[in-house]
């Protein structure tokens, strides 16, 4: 795991680390599609679980436009007491 991080400069979370019999170590990381065919080559296991550029415009395109805190002529104004 160590090799990860200090020789192929992955992103590796620390909260997703675990050990089995079967499969030996598997971690939760981020990482590019070239650092991906690094870490093939190399003789690692990859599963893809998304695409985080593609998540992130998905998400992106999510948010409002505009500064929501800013008044227009269009917003309703709180009533003069008059």
């Amino acid at each position: 795991m160590l090799g990860l991080v200090r020789k192929h400069k992955i992103e590796v979370f620390d909260h997703g680390s675990q050990y089995s019999e079967s499969e030996g170590f598997s971690v939760d990381a981020v990482a590019t599609s070239a650092d991906i065919q690094r870490l093939k080559s190399a003789g690692y296991r990859v599963h893809q679980h998304e695409d985080i550029d593609k998540v992130g415009k998905a998400r992106q395109r999510e948010v409002g436009r505009g500064d929501r805190y800013k008044k227009s002529d269009s917003d309703p104004r709180p009533p003069t007491g008059r």
